[in-house]
């Protein structure tokens, strides 16, 4: 009995290690290979188990995986809501146990339902419910849309698929990559030389077939380049909300800015300006001022009251050449920006104290920001950049993606380059440049091929200026969203059901 405990410690150990190898996997580490690895492993010590012994072993895999890839939820919680140490660290565990239970109840699924190991159970059931569970992952309870395996092959022949499918479509490649990796070791183990190799070939094709899909011009460039210039001003977030500091805030915002008017765009980030707009209307009004006399746009984002509530949209605003133009954030964090079910956990609201958490989100159709040459750039503010559904259904006829974000909330960490690492995905997704504003890094200029134009280094003070292209047309994922890869899904699922026993 107490070997078996310790068998059992000893695989869970591995699956933890190899949730690890997923966030390794991902950005800032860039270990592309890993994830199949780290799949292939989970894969291994699910087969030939109990649905409860699955169980166990895929939240542990969770808990390696958001342990290690979202821990910075503490730093949040406990250096700028400045929760206690304990406390922080008690939500934050129960936050990374949440989440570790989606792999959790993916193995029980896989094994309650595919008990027996064969190549149905392998190559259709494992990576059509690891999808289906990022997919759930996505939008339920709001969703958290991190650390899909996807992500980690932003830099891979793989992202190829990423215009037809989206990043569901790349995890799907990439966990059924893993799973005729296992299936042809399994076969060479049976001394199935074959089977082994038509396994290998498959791999082989699968990672082809991404890479031809690379050379694909599913957009078109529109109209002629142009210069813009995104303004990181590097503002500690103990200080960004305090009352006294609104007036140098604004001032570093206008000094740093005024050298660089004779780009036709001037982006500043999330809540840049830490006041209401009507509190500041005038400071508003000077900036519009001095973009239209060099025939330039400002955007920034600045919070702008709600009448209906006297709470308040955070929101970006557009203002000088081409008029005025606003954009009023959707999806709102969770205990970040509001508290969920307020009626009951007013009190946790109180607690929290957190500056952002009053928010109130938007509803109804977004409306584009119109720069020069009719050119028009949609806003996100902040997480809504990781949502590939939610940029999806509000993408009509945009030229450019804009994010406007501020990381401070995470310290030193990881997340800065996980978010940006989503945002190159969202760009080849829609085949669309992306200007990814941020307070204190790392802000970027997006080709729409994901690769990093242009680059501000990380919590430094800077003007990052360059050139960028507008681009029209549309992907596969934009023309059918989500539909064929559910199709294809349910395909996957129904082979499984049907051989799950030979």
């Amino acid at each position: 009995m107490k070997n078996q405990f310790l068998i059992e410690l000893g695989k869970n150990s591995l699956a933890f290690l190899a949730g690890v190898f997923l966030t390794l996997a991902c950005a800032p580490f860039y270990i592309f290979p890993l994830a199949l690895v780290s799949a292939a492993f989970l894969l291994v010590l699910w087969l030939d188990v109990s649905p409860k012994i699955a169980f166990w072993r895929g939240f542990f895999y969770g808990l390696g995986l958001f342990g290690s890839g979202v821990y910075w939820v503490y730093i949040s919680m406990h250096t700028y809501a400045e929760l206690p140490a304990i406390i922080a660290g008690f939500l934050t565990l129960l936050f990374i146990a949440f989440l570790a239970l989606f792999p959790a109840y993916q193995g029980y699924l896989l094994n309650r339902y595919f008990p027996k190991t064969n190549s149905a159970k392998i190559l259709c059931a494992f990576p059509a419910l690891w999808v289906f569970f990022e997919w759930v992952r996505s939008w339920i309870f709001t969703g958290f849309p991190w650390l899909f395996i996807g992500y980690s092959q932003t830099h891979s022949a793989l992202n190829g698929y990423a215009p037809i499918f989206s990043v569901f479509g790349v995890s799907l490649a990439t966990v059924f990559s893993a799973a005729l990796l296992v299936n042809a070791t399994l076969y060479l183990k049976d001394k199935r030389r074959l089977a082994a190799y038509l396994n290998a070939l498959a791999l082989i094709l699968i990672w082809v077939a991404g890479a031809l899909l690379n050379l694909a011009s599913w957009t078109q460039p529109a109209g002629k380049p142009f210069q813009v210039s995104l303004v990181q001003a590097n503002i500690p977030q103990q200080l960004k909300w305090l009352p006294e500091q609104v007036l140098p805030t604004l001032l570093q915002y206008k000094n740093l800015s005024q050298d660089h008017w004779d780009s036709q765009v001037v982006i500043w980030p999330e809540a840049a300006i830490p006041a209401p707009l009507d509190e500041v209307a005038g400071f508003v009004d000077e900036m519009s001022v001095t973009a239209k006399q060099h025939h330039a746009q400002l955007i920034t984002g600045i919070p702008v009251k709600n009448n209906e509530n006297n709470r308040y949209f955070n929101a970006v605003i557009s203002v000088g050449d081409q008029g005025v133009g606003y954009y009023l954030k959707h999806r709102l964090v969770p205990f970040g920006e509001f508290i969920p079910f307020e009626k009951w956990l007013g009190r946790i609201f109180d607690f929290l104290r957190i500056p952002m958490s009053d928010f109130t989100p938007a509803y109804g159709p977004s409306e584009p920001l119109i720069l020069h040459d009719n050119i028009k750039m949609l806003a996100f503010i902040c997480y809504e950049i990781a949502f590939p559904e939610q940029v999806l259904h509000t993408l009509n006829d945009v030229n450019i993606l804009l994010t406007v974000t501020n990381d401070a909330w995470f310290g030193h960490s990881i997340a800065q380059a996980q978010h940006l690492q989503m945002a190159q995905m969202r760009a080849i997704e829609n085949g669309r440049p992306i200007l990814f504003a941020s307070n204190n890094g790392i802000t970027a200029i997006i080709s729409p091929q994901g690769h990093l134009l242009y680059a501000a280094p990380p919590f430094e003070t800077a003007v990052l200026t360059g050139s960028i292209q507008a681009y029209t047309g549309k992907t596969p994922w934009q023309r059918h969203a989500m539909d064929p890869l559910l199709l294809i899904l349910l395909s996957l699922v129904i082979v499984a059901v049907k051989y799950r026993r030979v």
